[in-house]
């Protein structure tokens, strides 16, 4: 078993918009935009996705949680 997590709470807010709108669901916007957080380059979040594609776990193999900002 595996997940490919892009959540509200621990997603990008990038990630997550990009998700919604490749399934067709509205962009959901918390807050009043004066929020602050960490910041991943588009590129380097699409390599951490790259990345953990291209090592995919195996049949039987435990799951591994990747953190982009880590």
């Amino acid at each position: 078993i595996n997940r490919f997590d892009y959540d509200g709470d621990y997603g990008t807010v990038l990630n997550r918009f990009l998700i919604q709108a490749a399934i067709d669901y509205p962009m959901t916007v918390h807050g009043t935009g004066g929020q602050t957080r960490a910041f991943i380059h588009i590129q380097d979040s699409v390599r951490c996705i790259e990345l953990a594609l291209g090592d995919a776990p195996q049949s039987g193999d435990r799951v591994r949680i990747f953190n982009q900002m880590t």
